[in-house]
């Protein structure tokens, strides 16, 4: 089949959404599908990573994205002159058996091509939207969007909780994935391999990914006498501000690596003895995904979103964050795995036979198998023909 995929988000920005898109897209063309990523042009500072190849990837550029700030983190807009009529000229050129919008709800992109769309229309949900006057005061308009989609995913329940309040839609969970593989297969990094303990955290340096946790908790490893270092995979504005958290007598001890491309991230997870991940407001947790497979022990905070993937005591250790301000429980949680090797590897394997189960191969599968079922071309998993397509009939302002 034929499918198009719309995000304001792919690379050479960097991000859940983005991997999402990537990732499924790579194992549907495995599949022998024909995959499109449409998505705006990014010019400004904020680009994390090198564009992809894009024809490669089979990426088309329409309009522009540009950067909003809210909520301590960066979201994204397209702009551009005639926009919706080039979403119009590219749908009736490619002429797409479905079509696949990532937070399809937000401006620019998602929302132009679910006015247009006459194809097969599929939204993924991957945050939480939260209780917004602004979002109940749009909710006649937003329902009217939302009438157009024939099946509205989101990553786990708890991206859902407020949007099944807020809106009538089909909805449903489909999870993330994770390339198992790929983490599975890491080699330690040689600046790495000196057989000291490593701590490691991969986010971006957003407020609501708790850097400045991961520091104070590393900083009480030290001090309660272990000798570990700290890796931190990420970057953002708010480097410098977390540099200067470091004390000086820590500080070559403390490794910023800044942002490393996907293909990189596999040999940090195996470098690490443990993963410190204490964000709030995820709404699943590819970050565990990963190190899970790479079979990484994990302390993490203790949230609905990685409650999904994760068990305290299991993969590794679930800590309120909240309630820990010093950071004194997660640095407790990591002293208790560094100092058992046997709890480590425990949690290690329990992690992944975990990150097996969300294996993108599995997820991919069932997104496809979604479309066959709403009447795209093929059959699903289970052997079932596409049956008769029954679309929306609601129409967008």
């Amino acid at each position: 089949m034929k499918i198009g995929i719309v995000t304001e988000y792919y690379a050479p920005t960097l991000g859940g959404i983005q991997e999402h898109v990537h990732h499924f897209a790579r194992a549907a063309r495995r599949l022998g599908h024909d995959v499109r990523v449409i998505t705006p042009e990014v010019t400004d500072r904020l680009a994390s990573l090198p564009a992809r190849a894009d024809r490669e990837d089979g990426v088309i550029r329409l309009g522009r994205s540009v950067p909003v700030f809210s909520g301590g983190s960066v979201a994204r807009a397209s702009t551009g002159r005639r926009l919706s009529a080039q979403v119009r000229e590219l749908l009736r050129k490619q002429q797409f058996d479905v079509v696949h919008l990532h937070a399809p709800l937000m401006p620019t992109l998602p929302l132009l091509f679910l006015r247009e769309s006459r194809a097969i229309t599929v939204g993924t949900f991957h945050s939480v939207v939260g209780r917004s006057p602004l979002l109940a005061a749009l909710r006649p308009v937003l329902q009217r969007y939302a009438d157009r989609l024939h099946a509205a995913i989101g990553v786990s329940e708890t991206a859902l909780v407020d949007l099944r309040r807020l809106l009538r839609a089909p909805w449903q969970v489909i999870p993330n994935g994770v390339d198992t593989a790929a983490f599975s297969a890491g080699r330690r990094r040689p600046e790495l391999d000196d057989g000291r303990p490593t701590l490691l955290h991969v986010g971006r340096f957003d407020p609501r990914n708790g850097v400045d946790r991961v520091i104070r908790a590393w900083v009480r490893v030290r001090r309660a006498g272990r000798d570990a270092r700290l890796v931190l995979v990420g970057d953002g504005p708010l480097r410098a501000a977390y540099q200067a958290l470091v004390p000086d007598d820590l500080r070559r001890d403390a490794h910023f690596a800044g942002f490393v491309p996907g293909a990189e991230r596999p040999s940090y997870y195996a470098s690490a003895d443990v993963l410190l991940c204490p964000a709030v407001g995820g709404t699943f947790g590819i970050i565990l995904l990963e190190a899970m497979a790479a079979g990484c022990a994990i302390v993490a905070a203790d949230t609905p979103g990685f409650r999904t993937i994760m068990r305290d005591g299991e993969q590794g250790f679930l800590v309120d964050v909240e309630a820990d301000p010093l950071s004194a429980r997660l640095a407790a949680r990591a002293i208790q795995l560094l100092d058992d090797a046997d709890l480590r590897w425990r949690c290690g394997q329990a992690g992944r036979a975990t990150a097996a189960r969300f294996d993108w191969a599995a997820v991919a599968q069932q997104v496809l198998d979604l479309y066959v079922r709403l009447g795209a071309p093929g059959q699903t998993s289970n052997g079932n023909q596409s049956p008769v397509d029954r679309r929306p009939t609601g129409n967008a302002a």
